[in-house]
């Protein structure tokens, strides 16, 4: 059990000295009681070896494993056990590390038989070795075998995220995600760095991007799009039931142990209930989904859903592949139109400066009202020349692309990329072919609108700034829309509460204007300093930006990561729960909410994303802090425009247009970003 326990908290990402030490008094009390040919000593030897590898001590890893697999030998001869089999991998894997790939081949295939033989080509530990065979053959220049490895590997993972990944529960969803991601982005590696030999891997990875990026937030939507529109009453309650636990789970993450006993709340038992109705749900859902869902798109259900001389770019960020995955960063823009036979690529190698010293560059260039000269060449001069003149662009962004807005980028002309490219954002291409499959009801034309929350209950003021000019734009937006015949709810300062939010029933309109905030991961304290809840709320990035509401400012005095002990900021994690089905526009009129993680494959996960997996069609946001007053004429300006003509995207970028003649710097206009497809 004392192994057992090293063994949990070594993958859970615990404190590695004090797991040892666990196991190291764990192996002596076995060989004490049970003696050095027991197979629970080996089992032990093999767990240690197991954390050795991982702190880079070869030497006694392969000394534990060679004395547990002579015990296994012993035992049960070495051709029927699968013990065996996994002290080939572990000794692979100290090879792999050594860079003796020849020996690494040799013990991965021993262990890759015993395998498929016992079980089958589909066992995870068989496809994981598939995975690490491919890596050993990439080392050694053999990439037809490598290739032939990863691709097993990954179709099986595919397979997977079809059949079982609806019934995992979400913490289990990010956990498997976690573990595969990494393989994709060597595939990235192989297929570009060998696209001559393999023609055909381009339109692979446009097919595994559409398949991935944004996976974790994706399958929720679904499910809780398939259950509000069953007509199973009994399913429904269940849902609610889910919602409400989880909330309570999110409260109890923030209670001490003895707030928990008063209020008989016990957390592990709680997660478990939660984790057993999302299973429920995920299972049920897809009974649902089963006509729908099955089909796997790919890149020329895009393609066809193109009109000629349109253009969809898949932005895909990836690390490179050396021995292991490097920090060297890259950037492919993979584009397909009507008439392609594959998709393109065109590769931005330069990634780590993109994010970094071009990024920050482009942010002063902004703030500082300086005219950027370099952007346009890291960031779009590249993909406009190999693209030429086309009518429409249709962008998912990753990575840093999520963080900057292209249309406000100067071109060489002393224009902007506003002025010469129609660019849409979305959050994947594969939107091009859902949005013309999927119908929606009209909803009423009802906005509800939110500004200018009172941060400060219980103190008078603080550090966050009231924003008495989010007040008057959204009394100017009122008037407007009453004019125009729409029902409108408005929530200021006492008023405009997170309950409230959570309450809303898919508006057409849900416009907030107030900051946003995010949380980077490199102003967290140290794992060490951590508790376990503490720690479980930092790794989710979910948790770690949100909407600044009513009471926001006392809870920022009280907690530096535990958003949830009580209301006064929407996390992007509720933001993903709310019910906006049916909601044709949201617009986050704030300050900074659209800095989230740099991630490969999900992207900035951030609330852009949750707001568009809440359901909402098409998001506004403001990435950067914005002068009151021109953010109330744009505003006023697009919605003028939209009200009339009833194109969005449009009225928008004419808005646009018409402010830079009042304020010139892209400081003005250039910060608001929309994304989603109307």
């Amino acid at each position: 059990m004392h192994s057992r326990n090293g063994l949990i908290k070594f993958h859970d990402g615990d404190n590695r000295r004090e797991v040892e030490k666990i196991m190291v008094e764990a192996r002596d009390i076995i060989a004490d009681k049970l003696g050095k040919d027991n197979p629970q000593y080996a089992e032990i030897l093999k767990n240690i070896a197991q954390l050795y590898i991982s702190e880079k001590k070869y030497e006694i890893a392969f000394n534990s494993l060679t004395i547990a697999e002579n015990i296994w030998k012993q035992k049960a001869g070495s051709k029927n056990n699968i013990n065996t089999a996994s002290i080939y991998t572990l000794t692979g894997d100290v090879y792999y590390h050594q860079k003796n790939y020849n020996k690494a081949e040799e013990f991965y295939n021993k262990a890759s038989s015993l395998y498929k033989e016992k079980f089958s080509a589909t066992h995870p530990e068989y496809v994981k070795l598939q995975s690490k065979l491919s890596k050993v053959y990439y080392m050694k220049k053999d990439f037809k075998r490598s290739k032939q490895n990863i691709e097993g590997a990954l179709n099986n993972y595919e397979n997977f995220i079809k059949d079982f990944f609806p019934a995992l529960s979400e913490r289990e969803k990010a956990k498997y995600w976690n573990t595969i991601k990494g393989d994709f982005e060597f595939y990235n590696t192989l297929a570009f760095s060998k696209i001559d030999d393999f023609k055909d891997l381009g339109g692979n990875v446009y097919n595994y991007q559409l398949l991935t990026k944004a996976l974790l937030l994706s399958s929720s939507i679904k499910i809780r799009e398939r259950i509000m529109n069953s007509t199973d009453e009994e399913l429904k309650k269940t849902y609610q039931n889910w919602i409400e636990k989880k909330e309570l789970l999110t409260l109890a993450m923030s209670l001490s142990p003895a707030q928990l006993l008063e209020n008989e709340i016990d957390p592990a038992l709680l997660t478990a209930e939660v984790e057993r109705l999302e299973k429920y749900l995920s299972q049920k859902s897809e009974l649902f989904g089963q006509s729908f869902d099955t089909k796997r798109l790919t890149f020329d259900d895009v393609r066809k859903s193109l009109k000629p001389n349109e253009v969809a770019i898949e932005m895909i960020r990836f690390r490179v592949f050396n021995h292991t995955l490097t920090d060297s960063v890259v950037y492919a823009a993979m584009y397909v139109r009507n008439d392609s036979k594959k998709p393109e690529v065109i590769m931005l190698n330069n990634g780590k400066n993109m994010e970094v010293r071009n990024f920050r560059y482009y942010r002063n260039a902004i703030t500082g009202k300086i005219h950027d000269e370099f952007s346009y060449n890291t960031y779009w001069g590249p993909i406009q020349k190999e693209l030429g003149q086309v009518s429409t662009i249709y962008l998912s962004a990753d990575g840093v692309y999520n963080q900057i807005n292209l249309e406000a980028i100067p071109t060489p002309d002393g224009k902007y990329i506003l002025d010469n490219s129609n660019i849409v954002l979305v959050s994947n291409t594969k939107d091009l072919y859902l949005n013309k499959v999927k119908s929606r009801a009209v909803p009423d034309n009802k906005a509800s609108m939110f500004g200018n929350p009172k941060f400060y209950l219980q103190a008078s003021t603080g550090p966050i700034t009231q924003l008495p000019g989010t007040e008057k734009e959204i009394n100017q937006l009122q008037l407007l829309l009453k004019q125009k015949g729409w029902a409108t709810e408005e929530y200021l300062e006492t008023k405009a509460t997170e309950e409230q939010i959570k309450e809303l029933n898919s508006p057409k309109i849900f416009h907030v204007a107030t900051h946003g905030f995010y949380k980077p991961t490199e102003q967290l304290r140290p794992e060490d300093e951590m508790e376990g809840n503490e720690l479980a709320l930092t790794q989710n990035p979910l948790l770690r930006n949100g909407l600044l509401l009513k009471g926001a400012g006392d809870l920022l005095g009280k907690t530096d990561y535990n958003y949830n002990m009580e209301n006064g900021i929407l996390t992007a994690y509720e933001a993903m729960n709310l019910n906006l089905d049916r909601t044709d526009l949201v617009v986050l009129s704030a300050c900074e909410t659209g800095l989230g993680e740099l991630q490969a494959g999900e992207g900035v996960f951030g609330l852009q994303r949750a707001f568009l997996v809440a359901g909402a069609k098409v998001l506004i946001m403001s990435m950067f802090k914005v002068d009151d007053e021109a953010t109330q004429k744009l505003m006023l300006k697009f919605y003028q425009k939209w009200l009339t003509t009833n194109n969005m995207r449009q009225s928008f970028i004419e808005a646009k247009k018409e402010i830079r003649t009042e304020y010139p710097d892209p400081i003005y206009w250039g910060a608001f970003m929309m994304i989603g497809l109307e």
